[in-house]
C-alpha cells in the first residue's frame, strides 16, 4: 500500500515541475528573439541615418529672395532739369516696355519742342545763304553794275569835257582882260569896263575849279562801278567761310535743343515689365522711388544669403533647387555669379530659433524657367545648393 501511493507523489511535483521548466524555457526564447529583433532594427535604421547625413552634407541650404535679371531699377526724371511735373504718363503697371521707350512726358516738353522748331527753321536760312553765296552773284546783277560802269564812264567824259571848255574860256578872257588894263593904262578906257573883263575872268576860274572837283568825283564813282562789279562776279573764300560757320552754328543748335527735347521725356533704359508706378500724371518726379520701377521678369533670378562658414562650398555652375508656399513644386536653377563681398542678413525666416544675425554673401542663381515666378518679385524662398 504504501509503495503504491509513492508513484502518485512523484507525479503530483513532476507536473509543476515541467510547467516551470517550460516557461523558463519560453521566457529566454522570447528574450533572444527580442534581442535579435532590435538588433535587426539598430542595424537598419543605422544606414538611413547614415544616408539622411550623407545627403544633408552633399547640400548647402539657404533662404533667399526673388528678383529679375539686372534687379529692379528705379527711373527717375532727368536730373538737369531739377524737379519736374508729370503731364502724360504712357504707362501703367505690368506693361512690357522696350529700351528707350518713352514712358512719361515731363512739363518741359512744349518748350523744347518749340525751341527745336526755331533752331530747325534757322539752319533752313543759313543753308539757303550759304548756297547763294557758293553760287556767286546772279548774271542779271552782274549786267546791272556793268551798267553803272559804263555810266561812270560817260560821266567822266563829259565832266572833262567841260573843263576843258571853262579852261579855253578862261584862256581867252584872261587874254582880254590884259590887253584891256594896258588900254586902261594908256587911259583909253573907264575903270568900269575894266572891271568887267575882271570879273569874267574870276567867274571862269571858279567854274573851272568846280569842273575839276567834278571830274574827280565822277573817277571816284568809276572806281567803286568796278570794284563793285568785280566783288559781285568773285566769290570770296572769306564770304563763304563765314556762311559755312553760320551754317555750322545753327546745326549746333538744333543738336542743343534736341537734347533739351530728350531731356523732357522720361524712357525706360533697359527692357522689361513695368513693376510699379511711383508718379502719376500732374505729381511732381519723386526724387527717391523716381516715376517707375522695372524689371527683366523674363529672366528670374534668386539672391541666396549663404552663410560665411559655406561659401567656400559654392561654385558657379551647380544646381539649386528652389521652393516656397507660393507656388507648387520646385524650380530648379544653376549658381551664376557669386557675391564679393560680406553683409548681414537680410531674408529673415520664420524659425524662431534661426540664427537673425549672421555674415552672409549674396549668390545669384539664374532660372531655369520664370515664367512660374516672374510676377513674385522680392519673394522669400527656400535654396538648396547641390554641392
Amino acid at each position: 500500500m504504501k509503495k503504491a501511493l509513492e508513484p502518485k507523489r512523484a507525479n503530483k511535483f513532476l507536473i509543476p515541475a515541467i510547467a516551470i521548466a517550460l516557461a523558463i524555457l519560453g521566457a529566454s526564447i522570447w528574450f533572444v528573439l527580442g534581442r535579435s529583433s532590435n538588433n535587426s532594427s539598430q542595424t537598419s535604421a543605422t544606414p538611413a541615418t547614415s544616408s539622411t547625413n550623407k545627403e544633408q552634407a552633399r547640400a548647402v541650404s539657404a533662404l533667399g529672395r526673388l528678383e529679375p535679371q539686372g534687379e529692379v531699377v528705379k527711373v527717375a526724371s532727368p536730373s538737369t532739369l531739377g524737379t519736374s511735373r508729370i503731364v502724360k504718363l504712357l504707362v501703367k503697371e505690368g506693361d512690357t516696355v522696350k529700351e528707350g521707350q518713352v514712358i512719361a512726358v515731363l512739363d518741359s516738353y512744349d518748350r523744347s519742342l518749340s525751341a527745336l522748331r526755331q533752331a530747325q527753321s534757322q539752319a533752313q536760312e543759313s543753308e539757303r545763304n550759304l548756297a547763294k553765296v557758293r553760287a556767286g552773284a546772279k548774271d542779271g546783277d552782274i549786267v546791272a553794275q556793268q551798267g553803272n560802269v559804263l555810266s561812270a564812264a560817260a560821266n567822266i567824259k563829259s565832266v572833262e569835257a567841260n573843263v576843258a571848255r571853262v579852261r579855253a574860256e578862261l584862256q581867252i578872257a584872261d587874254q582880254d582882260y590884259n590887253r584891256f588894263l594896258q588900254i586902261y593904262n594908256e587911259g583909253a578906257i573907264s575903270q568900269t569896263v575894266l572891271d568887267t573883263y575882271r570879273l569874267r575872268v574870276e567867274t571862269l576860274k571858279g567854274q573851272l575849279n568846280q569842273a575839276e572837283q567834278q571830274v574827280q568825283q565822277a573817277q571816284f564813282q568809276l572806281r567803286q562801278s568796278q570794284g563793285l562789279l568785280n566783288s559781285v562776279k568773285e566769290i570770296r573764300p572769306t564770304d563763304v567761310q563765314f556762311a559755312e560757320a553760320q551754317f555750322q552754328t545753327a546745326l549746333i543748335n538744333i543738336e542743343r535743343a534736341e537734347v533739351d527735347l530728350a531731356l523732357s521725356q522720361v524712357r525706360a533704359p533697359v527692357a522689361g515689365q513695368i513693376l510699379k508706378v511711383n508718379s502719376k500724371t500732374g505729381e511732381v518726379v519723386s526724387q527717391t522711388n523716381g516715376v517707375v520701377e522695372i524689371g527683366n521678369t523674363s529672366q528670374m533670378y534668386v539672391v541666396a544669403e549663404i552663410y560665411e562658414t559655406d561659401i567656400g562650398k559654392i561654385k558657379v555652375g551647380q544646381k539649386a533647387v528652389i521652393q516656397s508656399e507660393a507656388f507648387e513644386g520646385e524650380i530648379t536653377g544653376k549658381v551664376d555669379r557669386i557675391g564679393l563681398r560680406i553683409a548681414k542678413n537680410d531674408v529673415l525666416g520664420t524659425d524662431p530659433a534661426a540664427k537673425t544675425d549672421v555674415r552672409i554673401i549674396e549668390v545669384k542663381i539664374k532660372l531655369d524657367n520664370s515664367q512660374k515666378v516672374s510676377a513674385l518679385t522680392n519673394l522669400q524662398v527656400r535654396v538648396k545648393v547641390e554641392v
